[in-house]
């Protein structure tokens, strides 16, 4: 039933993008098709000299890798890992109402972010080191709790800081490229935070096989230790502060 709802409001959002959101059109012909895929590889070609050149690009491109590798394998296994700590009979209840929290929170922390730029004065780099800091601890913090009681108000801290995160990493990348280089910067965005965190699931995971799951989250807590180095670094070059 649940799968039956899911697709009801996929459908509900498939049709409100065909009658509400409106595009310029754009050419059909085959030639046209032809010449969008013969251009994927300069673009590819474009985002790694882009990131090759720069190292204010290249740093906080491998500090959100490393910052995916270790997070997004807390987002994906949690659900498993609370679920013994419920009663049968509400546990998917209460793992979907958390789920939401969950989302309410990231929100929620970035709607903090600039506030919390603001008072460091647009020092991004530090206010992004900070933060990752931040997310190792509350990463230990979780693999501790026992209880669901701890382990929800652990993991929604967590989310917070995973809210916060968003504005400083933007604001470094941008600011660094011109405005016809934004396209292709968040491809490459997407495609390095993309491969971080699949590489995370694959390494956490088999640790979580081999040992347990507090263990795994606890091990991929390093990732972020990584990640606060990359941003110590940027933080002490010229890119550290916002212009």
């Amino acid at each position: 039933m649940s799968y039956v709802l899911s697709l009801a409001v996929m459908l509900g959002v498939f049709l409100y993008t065909l009658m509400f959101i409106v595009e310029e059109p754009r050419p059909r012909h085959p030639k046209a098709l032809k010449q969008g895929f013969a251009t994927v590889p300069l673009v590819v070609k474009e985002a790694g000299v882009l990131a090759m050149r720069h190292s204010t690009v290249s740093m906080p491109l491998a500090a959100m890798a490393f910052f995916l590798m270790a997070t997004n394998p807390v987002e994906v296994i949690w659900p498993t890992h609370v679920k013994p700590m419920l009663a049968a009979g509400h546990a998917n209840t209460a793992i979907g109402i958390l789920t939401a929290v969950y989302f309410f929170s990231i929100a929620f922390g970035a709607s903090l972010s600039p506030h919390i730029s603001r008072l460091l004065k647009r020092r991004h780099a530090h206010t992004l080191a900070m933060v990752f800091a931040c997310l190792a601890g509350l990463q230990i913090a979780l693999a501790l709790q026992g209880g669901f009681i701890g382990f929800a108000g652990v993991f929604i801290l967590y989310s917070v800081a995973l809210g916060v995160s968003e504005t400083p990493a933007s604001s470094l990348l941008h600011r660094c490229v011109e405005d016809r280089q934004r396209a292709t910067l968040l491809s490459l965005r997407s495609l390095v935070q993309q491969l971080g965190a699949a590489l995370g699931l694959i390494l956490v995971a088999t640790i979580a096989e081999l040992t347990s799951t507090p263990i795994a989250w606890m091990v991929s807590a390093l990732f972020l230790a990584v990640a606060v180095v990359l941003m110590g670094f940027l933080a002490k070059g010229s890119g550290a502060q916002d212009v």
